[in-house]
């Protein structure tokens, strides 16, 4: 049984459909393979199976396939396999056949059917056909959702005998699929025309080129408090671009006046000296952002503008932070520096902290810690916050309220550190989840002030495990989310362990935004998908799962790889659509 199920499940065959119509009635043959055209046959020599077209035993129709298998020896099986693309939405999908045996020993015989990209699957191995017997119909019945790519489908003898399949017929939710792709492609003219009405073409990249053809954001976004802008890599720099511009157009059009970008909270403080004070330079700013995804060309002319529009506008300034928690440095020395002036008794608990944060540096979290070790360091850390607590008052008059409320969130950031570091499989929920804790207590040390967030599509995305999810809670209307896709170009990611710059973006895949972007012609645009700007039949199609590019920093081949299922409207309020971007320019 396992040869049988992984032979099914590396089935990928690539197969064209004349006319968006489904041979699977056997009736289109192909003279190159003596099979219906479309029809692939998996045999190899340890089967001793043949798999073949036969016009003299049928069901209906001239033809029906033929599975024959000399012998039940080997486990192998012979299978004859079709595939549809899944252009069409629904909740199940079931496949109706008839089948006929003769003689079927040692195995059995029956249909199968795959939804790619999910874990639905049926061999009929529980029900499977022996014997002799006559025409009889049989059906497999399948969950089918977004995340389906296509349907593979066909017959299988697993046993020595021989069986005949013939008039096949796939449905969803009960409709004929047949009947389906023709409505699909007279639905795309009335979609695009929905599209180009809709969209908000985006006149220009770079920052700089004024806000006439960002004002449609202006109702979109309102009176939030926060937007969130994503990515569709962590390496587009029109992307980044363009997110320059947006900041651009919040700060100086709609009175935003915090930026937090998805990196490590204490060590960002850097950069925000220099963007409020001039203290250091920008380059050193982003060194001290660790990440290379920010160590770019484009963060370090957005990183600028700052410090020029703050010169220019002191009464206004705009302040740079993070939010990201997957280090220890930073946070160590703020609380270092803090107890060696004003917290003594704070010394020995954060030398102890440290240590600690020095083993993790040689040595992964299972090797550092162990279980005695991570119940030390977590009462340690509760005692520094109880110091921090105790002492509030004195602290208070001597650093002021700012600098004792900086340093109690920086000890939240190395308990936020050491879960993550030390909670195997479940990181990527708690550095969300931390990430979406800290964005609130930005909120709240800067009360009244409106937040720019910048992270991945695949952090602000109100999907409820990921940080826009749980901000959704806190902030609901008060947050817009904007994520981003693109269609072509080149993209900066780790190939092979290397920083690399000529990772190729592949082609948009069926079902995905970038494809009907792309086929609309528009060019670059935003736009607003908000539910209650889909209620139009023609972009009915936006509140299905549909795909969007999502790469972060290691490179990824292929279309299927790059792209994400989501019902859109669900993750974001609006999107943006580059038709072209090429690799961030990583210093």
């Amino acid at each position: 049984m396992k040869k049988i199920l992984l032979l099914l499940l590396i089935l990928t065959p690539s197969l064209l459909r004349a006319q968006q119509r489904y041979n699977l009635d056997m009736e289109t043959t192909d003279v190159r393979t003596a099979l219906p055209a479309g029809w692939t046959a998996f045999t190899t020599p340890e089967s001793d199976s043949r798999v073949s077209t036969d016009s003299t035993t049928v069901y209906s129709g001239r033809y029906a396939i033929r599975l024959t298998k000399d012998s039940s020896r080997a486990q192998t099986p012979g299978i004859a396999a079709y595939t549809v693309p899944v252009d069409f939405y629904g909740r199940t999908i079931k496949l109706r056949g008839y089948v006929r045996t003769e003689a079927v020993e040692g195995g059995w015989a029956g249909l199968w059917m795959r939804v790619d990209g999910t874990a639905a699957f049926d061999n009929m191995q529980q029900r499977g056909i022996k014997g002799t017997t006559p025409w009889t119909p049989y059906e497999i019945v399948l969950k089918l959702d977004g995340n389906a790519t296509q349907i593979s489908l066909g017959g299988l003898l697993t046993g020595k005998g021989r069986v005949w399949i013939d008039s096949l017929t796939l449905f969803v939710d009960g409709k004929n699929a047949q009947l389906i792709p023709a409505e699909d492609i007279a639905a795309k003219t009335a979609e695009m025309n929905w599209l180009k009405t809709h969209a908000m073409p985006l006149k220009a990249v770079d920052a700089g080129h004024g806000g006439d053809d960002l004002q449609g954001l202006k109702p979109l976004i309102g009176n939030a408090r926060i937007v969130a802008l994503g990515e569709c890599t962590h390496g587009s720099g029109e992307v980044f671009r363009v997110k320059h511009r947006l900041l651009e157009f919040l700060v100086t059009e709609m009175g935003f006046r915090i930026f937090a970008i998805e990196a490590n909270l204490p060590e960002a403080s850097i950069m925000n000296e220099y963007v409020l004070y001039g203290k250091g330079t920008a380059e050193k700013g982003l060194d001290a952002l660790y990440f290379w995804t920010w160590h770019t060309r484009e963060v370090l002319e957005m990183a600028k503008w700052m410090r020029a529009y703050n010169i220019a506008h002191p009464d206004k300034m705009v302040q740079f932070t993070g939010f990201d928690m997957q280090y220890s440095k930073g946070a160590c020395d703020n609380l270092l520096q803090f107890a060696a002036q004003y917290a003594a008794e704070l010394k020995p608990l954060m030398d102890s902290v440290v240590r600690y944060c020095d083993r993790l540096k040689t040595a992964g979290a299972d090797q550092a810690f162990s279980r005695e070790d991570k119940v030390r360091l977590k009462e340690w850390l509760e005692q520094a916050g109880d110091l921090l607590k105790k002492n509030q008052r004195r602290y208070t008059q001597q650093a002021g309220d700012s600098i004792v409320e900086w340093q109690a969130r920086n000890l939240v950031v190395l308990q936020q550190y050491f879960l993550l570091a030390t909670q195997y499989g479940s990181s990527f929920n708690i550095r969300d989840k931390a990430m979406a804790e800290n964005i609130e207590w930005l909120a709240k040390r800067y009360p009244g002030q409106k937040i720019v967030l910048w992270a991945h599509n695949g952090h602000v995305s109100r999907h409820p495990a990921l940080m826009g999810g749980h901000l959704d809670k806190t902030f609901k209307k008060q947050m817009v989310v904007i994520g981003f896709g693109t269609a072509k170009g080149s993209y900066t990611a780790i190939k092979k362990g290397e920083i690399k710059r000529d990772n190729v973006l592949a082609p948009p895949v069926p079902r995905s935004f970038e494809g009907y972007a792309q086929a609309s012609g528009i060019g670059n645009f935003i736009l607003d998908i908000r539910k209650r700007q889909l209620q139009e039949e023609p972009a009915s199609w936006l509140l299905r799962y549909a795909r969007l590019r999502s790469i972060g920093s290691m490179a990824m081949d292929g279309g299927n790889a790059q792209f994400e299922y989501n019902i859109l409207p669900d993750a974001y309020d609006a999107l943006i659509y580059l038709d072209n971007t090429s690799a961030s320019e990583v210093l």
